[in-house]
């Protein structure tokens, strides 16, 4: 597809960045590092609850001696599994099922 003629920033080699001011770069760079800081300790939270929990249903599981005990062991277990793996991205989350 070729370029439109009316469109200004294809007359700019560098596609019409070079009209920024250092204020207005200034703020892309400081809003996408603040995306990427969040992104990060949001992961290691996430990581962080799904060990939590498995390792709560791990213990249930293991130190169970009813059957109510052992089944809320093997739910936690699966939903601290699945929570690492959905935040890690190794298994498609939730949300993506429907």
């Amino acid at each position: 597809m070729a370029p439109d003629s009316d469109d200004p920033s294809s007359h700019e080699p560098d596609g019409g960045y070079a009209e920024r001011t250092d204020a207005e770069l200034y703020e892309i760079v400081r809003r996408a590092v603040e995306d990427a800081i969040l992104g990060a300790v949001g992961t290691v939270l996430l990581v962080g609850v799904g060990v939590a929990v498995g390792g709560i249903g791990l213990s249930l599981l293991v130190g169970g001696l009813d059957l109510v005990r052992v089944a809320v062991g093997v739910v936690c277990l699966a939903f601290g599994a699945y929570l690492v793996a959905a935040t890690l991205g190794v298994v498609p989350p939730a949300r993506e099922w429907v």
